[in-house]
């Protein structure tokens, strides 16, 4: 008997329950929120692509990812390390066609913020919002950065961008061993919620008939 094909999506959830299977991460957010930082740090072999700014926005940051930033790292504990492939998405809004393309056979997604300028936080809450729209099922972090936990409470985060604040953690995208932290965390969701899912129905093929 055939086994039925898997929905758009769905197949790196599926996979988190085979030892050493690779999980797709998709690295979202607004432009300057830290993203090319976050999967450099968490993967030493990570490549990219990026253009120098000429526009308005270049006082935030003097280049920009213009394809999408690309690693493999291994989060966990020994002996049950998942390996994890990341892909960066390009923070400007004219890349946004990317955005689902990226997302095919994601197990799940990282939307990175900069907590210290209010319009990322804005354009963040835009991002949950069409990534939710591209895969509603799929386990999310938002990883905060430079967040001041003295002038920003973690439920004013959470309540303006629509989450919960289990959702939320705190990350300078230049540490490796917070970025990968941040990895293990969404992993860890996205695991959760394949062993809480039914196993999909087998196909009925003609020969079954």
């Amino acid at each position: 008997m055939e086994a039925a094909a898997a929905p758009a999506g769905s197949g790196a959830v599926a996979e988190l329950g085979v030892a050493h299977a690779v999980v797709k991460v998709v690295v979202a957010g607004p432009f300057g929120a830290g993203k090319t930082t976050f999967v450099r740090s968490a993967c030493p072999d990570a490549v990219g692509a990026e253009r120098s700014v000429s526009d308005g926005t270049s006082r935030l940051k003097e280049q920009t990812t213009v394809a999408m930033d690309h690693g493999t790292t291994r989060v966990g504990a020994a002996g049950s390390e998942r390996v994890v492939t990341l892909f960066g998405t390009p923070g400007q809004e004219r890349f946004s066609f990317m955005w689902p393309l990226l997302a095919q056979g994601m197990a799940g997604y990282v939307v990175l913020v900069d907590a210290s300028r209010l319009q990322s936080l804005a354009q963040a809450k835009g991002i949950l919002r069409r990534f939710a729209a591209i895969d509603p099922a799929a386990p999310f972090v938002v990883a905060v950065n430079r967040w001041d936990r003295d002038a920003q409470a973690a439920t004013e985060i959470a309540g303006f961008l629509g989450v919960a604040v289990s959702a939320l953690h705190a990350v300078d995208p230049r540490d490796g061993d917070q970025a990968r932290a941040v990895l293990a965390a969404l992993v860890e969701r996205a695991h959760s919620r394949a062993a809480a899912s039914p196993a999909p129905a087998p196909a009925v093929t003609e020969e079954d008939r």
